[in-house]
């Protein structure tokens, strides 16, 4: 497919989801085209919400483009010809949302003009991308180059902190110095906090305590087992909150009972 046949298709599809009312945004290639990167001979890439699937998907087969349905359950595909449409709502599943939307920006594509993801959130998908089965570098490092003054690097190092993938690509960023040197570490990993945490309530001399089990689930940590008073209770909030915002800890740890056996239970 040439550049000037995707446009084309591309054009083609605008038009069509603009009659629609549903809000969507240009993403992939022709994004990265739109921002000023290389051109792209791929695919035409639409970010739109999941619950709006089906009224894009039936503007578009009204208007001669043939829609198919892919093994994957986290977009559509349809067909102008045999140029392939990507109507995406759950990219590296995380869903499309208003936010998202209201981020990108109107601009021109070749003969259109369409609302167009951020170099933010274009990043943090492609980067998102890579794992062992994906893992050229090479034509992200030009994505890169191209689009680095309109990338929020920060947010892009902690949206894609889970991914070793993406941890290694923006370290090599900075060594080639495409971008400058985060001044901030890499957020943790949730396997890298459970073990500090743990950590940090067994050595902490408020708490000292090694049946404590520390869990995170998102951004949320969650503190289970038992201890032996209220107080030591406390103190463990008191020491995890020095590391994560108070909101987002959980703190489930039972307080056994300890009571002195009353004189009835004695006799038994």
């Amino acid at each position: 497919m040439t550049e000037q046949e995707l446009l084309e298709t591309l054009t083609r599809v605008v038009t069509t989801m603009n009659q629609t009312g549903v809000r969507f945004a240009v993403g992939g290639g022709c994004a990265v085209y739109a921002r000023g990167g290389p051109p792209s001979d791929h695919d035409v890439d639409l970010f739109l919400k999941e619950e709006d699937l089906p009224v894009a998907v039936k503007a578009l087969v009204a208007a001669g483009l043939r829609a198919v349905e892919p093994p994957e359950d986290w977009l559509s595909k349809v067909y102008d010809g045999d140029r392939l449409v990507d109507l995406i709502f759950r990219p590296n599943y995380r869903p499309v949302t208003d936010e998202l939307l209201d981020r990108a920006s109107l601009m021109r594509i070749g003969p259109t003009a369409a609302p167009v993801l951020s170099g933010t959130d274009l990043l943090i998908d492609k980067v998102l991308v890579l794992e062992a089965h994906r893992c050229d570098f090479t034509p992200l490092l030009r994505v890169a180059r191209d689009l680095r003054e309109q990338v929020d690097w920060r947010r892009v190092t902690e949206e894609t902190a889970e991914s070793p993938y993406a941890a290694a690509f923006l370290g090599l960023l900075e060594a080639l110095g495409i971008i400058e040197r985060r001044e901030t570490p890499m957020p943790e990993t949730p396997q890298y906090l459970v073990a500090h945490l743990t950590k940090a309530i067994a050595e902490d001399p408020r708490t000292a305590e090694l049946g404590v089990r520390v869990t995170v689930r998102g951004d949320h940590v969650h503190l289970s087992g038992e201890v032996a008073c209220e107080n030591r209770k406390a103190e463990l909030d008191a020491v995890v909150r020095d590391y994560v915002s108070t909101e987002l800890v959980h703190n489930d740890v039972r307080v056994s009972d300890s009571r002195e056996p009353t004189h009835h239970e004695d006799l038994r």
